[in-house]
């Protein structure tokens, strides 16, 4: 009778061990925590945010809270700032959230702090460790880090490739001109480190005392980083215009100017507006 009791006792002692260890599997079981994604968020020429997005899945089975994140940010591999993310709330088990903080620098800023920053060496990395304190086992952490090229953005220069030349042609009668044109090419220099696009280039052409119609250009191939594009202007000259201009060189007075505007954008980051300015040569 004793032998059979014990035996008795024996099967639930055991399968409350089994339980136990079950669940004790369960709750050591660590989250999930990763960088999802860093990006610009939004860019101009004062400066520029960095969205970060720390992803956590609770696989454990307990709600955790959600996690503190210490970052530092470094540009050209010079420590310039740091922060800590304390984020309220928790997750239950099973479930998975994401949390975006931003991180906003101004390139006046930046020249201060890093007075060698140019645009060969524009980098930055930003290294986080995400805390959560699970019950029990004190703080797990996860170290996290990413590293891109920083925009540093510039206004093209506009100068002169080649001053304005007269072309004319001619109807039946031998050297009397019917029409012509003028023609001169515009040297247009991305002085940002990543690709630009001319999305319009407008002109006026002054000679003598005589302005001309206006003209303009749309669109144009992009300007990589540091590089020159070569924009070929034709401006349609009138029997009327030919006679202004034969004037004013009678008169020894070729004298031109060139004023324009221009409004250009980034590829690599669609977020920023067009930007603009003007001209004169």
């Amino acid at each position: 009778m004793i032998k059979k009791l014990s035996i008795l006792l024996l099967i639930p002692i055991c399968g409350l061990l089994c339980s136990t260890c079950s669940t004790t599997g369960n709750i050591v079981k660590p989250p999930d925590v990763k960088l999802k994604s860093v990006a610009f968020s939004s860019i101009d020429f004062t400066g520029l945010t960095l969205m970060n997005n720390v992803e956590v899945k609770n696989n454990i089975a307990l709600d955790i809270p959600l996690p503190k994140i210490d970052w530092n940010l470094f540009i050209s591999n010079n420590p310039f700032v740091n922060g800590t993310i304390n984020s309220a709330g928790t997750l239950k088990s099973g479930g998975s959230t994401e949390v975006q903080f931003p991180v906003t620098l101004t390139y006046m800023d930046l020249l201060r702090a890093i007075t060698s920053l140019n645009e060969n060496n524009a980098t930055y990395k930003i290294k986080m460790t995400a805390y959560i304190p699970v019950p029990g086992f004190g703080d797990l952490s996860w170290p996290l880090e990413h590293e891109g090229k920083l925009p540093i953005l510039r206004f093209p220069n506009v100068s002169l490739a080649s001053v304005p030349t007269v072309i004319f042609t001619y109807g039946s009668i031998p050297n009397i001109p019917t029409g012509g044109r003028i023609e001169f090419v515009l040297n247009v220099k991305n002085n940002c480190n990543v690709a630009l696009k001319i999305n319009d280039l407008s002109y006026s052409l002054k000679i003598g005392n005589t302005t001309l119609p206006k003209g303009g250009v749309v669109g144009s191939p992009s300007i990589n980083a540091g590089a020159t594009e070569k924009i070929t202007i034709q401006l349609p000259l009138a029997l009327g215009d030919i006679t202004t201009i034969g004037v004013n060189v009678l008169k020894g007075n070729f004298k031109y100017s060139i004023t324009g505007n221009y409004r250009f954008g980034i590829p690599e980051f669609p977020l920023l507006n067009e930007v603009g300015s003007s001209f004169t040569l």
